[in-house]
């Protein structure tokens, strides 16, 4: 059993662990005072397996300082932890204190490293909260299993609603997801599909997905309480429908002002609509719909920041609710619904169905007179209504925190019992091509070389961040590690660019392309730096085993940048690209390459 250090924890780890990742889950929790959904869902189900697994799995935290070892983790205490989730789960929450529990929690973690026969679920959101895939590589490499709880895939396969940082992250992050998971679970039907598609299509891995869908609610039951929100005083006791869901381009809330325009003007005696939700991105139509018609006359109400009470009392008392969203990946408000016994109409597309079966009334989001006939009925015809509303009672079975927690480990447990293979964890580079780390930070990401080559997991550990220049190399030693396709032995010749901070001006470079031995070769050529000056560096050597490819680059001189900044660099990576040493004319085009996209990038800077 692995040894840990720390205060707080217990002593053993059981050869099978299954850890848990929530270090997106804290890095919420310390800018947010409400949870929102996917944290919802981690607490949910880290309660359930505190409650039924206790020592068998554990919650871990990253390392996020610059001295961080790769394959290191904290490990939390687990009632310290559960006792969080309650805390931030309540109806008041101090966000000083929940900080302060935060804190304090980490403090007592102890450092562990995962090995072989134990296995890691990212269970929240893989894309930020230094939360991202890289880190896991090196404990796949140490034979952990790695799996990840995929909630969508919204940014890759519908961006026009999504912001641009988001496209970029979530969309580099799934393509390295499917180099390092070892499985996947996915909250939907839809989702395993979506996703599966992508890698089927752009040339990815065969990966091992089940869904595990999520519960019809956030909440365990309904309150009961009567506490309807004081911003909506003016319509309590009058009818309403209402729309549940952060008001954004996605969530398509314009649909429905517009039916309800159309509606009115066909003399329908409508009921008021009521939008509970923050304001997200993509809607500035529906804003100048709303104020070019003063909320339709007062017709719709905006809230947003209510409690669970609140919620219930909107859910409980409405007509019907509405949820005519273009695309999800679960549709948990059309679940809310049916768990307090309202019928709703929902876009019948994506994930949505699969949440409300044949208690909901669908609609097609982008047609608005199918969308109007469905509305109209459920308004004018209160038999029908009724109707619905009683075969919800009397037939629906909502899916509890519980179900989903149950099943989740039973999936995990199977899982982690499965032997999976030793394989190459490196993305591949194609011959003759170029990797500009710093183009993935503008424009879309090209899936087709991404997806089987996600190339920003060559740079390891051995990298900053990227920045629309490339990547600066962290420290004196770096390495870029990368599958050519060639066999064994075959003598290749690297390109690399690299560039030159200010601070660093005469520093020396050299690269050279690893044997496996950990011995430089001797001989290699240096290179003066030049400040802000580009240099085209060559390596030669042999593939290795698994046709992999790495790359050792050493810097000499000046690495501390000036304050602010206190990282430690002197070089940084521009671009990178190979050939086969018998292959002159493919290597004559690629240096011609190098060269003229840098005399084009110049070009574009000076003008």
């Amino acid at each position: 059993m692995p040894d840990i250090e720390g205060r707080n924890v217990r002593t053993k780890l059981n050869d099978d662990m299954i850890f848990f990742s929530i270090q997106d889950l804290f890095g919420y929790w310390k800018a947010h005072v409400t949870m929102s959904g996917i944290q919802r869902v981690q607490a949910g189900i880290a309660l359930h397996a505190i409650e039924e697994e206790g020592d068998r799995i554990g919650f871990i935290l990253n390392d996020l300082t610059d001295s961080h070892v790769p394959g290191e983790f904290f490990l939390v205490e687990n009632t310290v932890f559960r006792d969080i989730i309650l805390y931030a789960s309540g109806e008041k929450v101090d966000h000083d204190l929940l900080r302060a529990m935060l804190a304090e929690c980490e403090e007592g973690a102890a450092r562990i490293r995962p090995v072989k026969g134990q296995t890691i679920i990212l269970l929240g959101a893989f894309w930020g909260h230094g939360n991202t895939i890289d880190r896991y590589l090196a404990s796949r490499r140490s034979g952990v299993a790695i799996g990840a709880y995929v909630y969508d895939i919204i940014p890759l396969t519908h961006p026009q609603y999504c912001k641009a940082d988001l496209v970029r992250e979530h969309s580099m992050s799934v393509c390295e997801m499917g180099l390092v998971v070892d499985f996947v679970f996915t909250i939907s039907d839809f989702t395993r599909h979506a996703l599966t598609a992508l890698f089927k299509e752009y040339g990815g891995r065969d990966i091992p997905m089940v869904t595990v869908p999520l519960a019809h609610s956030m909440t365990a039951e309904v309150s009961g309480t009567d506490a309807w929100p004081l911003a909506l005083q003016a319509i309590k006791g009058a009818p309403y429908v209402a729309y549940i869901s952060t008001i954004e381009g996605r969530k398509n809330h314009r649909y429905v002002v517009e039916a309800w325009q159309q509606m009115i003007e066909l003399g329908i005696d409508v009921p008021d609509l009521v939008f509970v939700g923050r304001e997200g991105w993509r809607i500035g139509g529906l804003k100048d719909l709303l104020d070019g018609t003063h909320n339709l006359n007062g017709r719709v109400h905006l809230v947003h920041d209510l409690s669970d009470a609140e919620l219930d009392s909107i859910y409980t008392n409405a007509m019907f609710t509405v949820f005519t969203s273009f695309v999800e990946g679960w549709g948990l408000p059309v679940g809310e619904s049916l768990v307090h016994g309202t019928p709703c109409v929902a876009s019948g597309t994506s994930s949505i169905p699969e949440v409300g079966g044949d208690f909901v009334d669908y609609v097609d989001p982008l047609n608005l007179r199918d969308g109007v006939t469905v509305l109209r009925r459920m308004i004018e015809d209160r038999a029908y209504l009724q109707s619905r509303r009683d075969r919800i009672r009397q037939n629906f079975v909502a899916r509890t925190w519980n179900d989903v927690g149950r099943d989740f480990l039973n999936q995990t447990r199977i899982a982690a019992d499965r032997a999976y293979p030793d394989r190459p964890l490196h993305p591949k580079l194609a011959e003759g091509a170029q990797f500009y780390p710093g183009s993935l930070m503008s424009g879309a990401i090209p899936f087709s070389q991404y997806v089987p080559g996600p190339m920003r997991m060559a740079l390891r550990d051995t990298f900053y961040h990227l920045e629309g220049h490339g990547a600066w190399m962290r420290g004196a030693l770096g390495e870029v590690s990368f599958l050519t396709g060639l066999t064994e032995g075959t003598d290749i010749i690297v390109y690399l660019q690299l560039s030159c901070p200010a601070h660093a001006a005469g520093n020396r470079v050299t690269a050279y392309i690893a044997d496996g031995s950990n011995v430089a070769p001797s001989g290699g050529r240096w290179h003066q730096l030049e400040a802000r000056h580009k240099a085209l560096v060559r390596a030669r050597g042999r593939v290795r085993k698994d046709g992999l490819c790495s790359i050792l680059i050493e810097v000499a001189g000046q690495l501390e940048a000036p304050l602010p900044d206190r990282r430690l660099f002197g070089v940084g990576l521009t671009a990178i690209g190979f050939v086969r040493a018998d292959n002159a004319q493919l290597r004559e085009d690629l240096v011609e390459r190098f060269v003229f996209h840098d005399m084009s990038a110049e070009s574009r800077a000076a003008a």
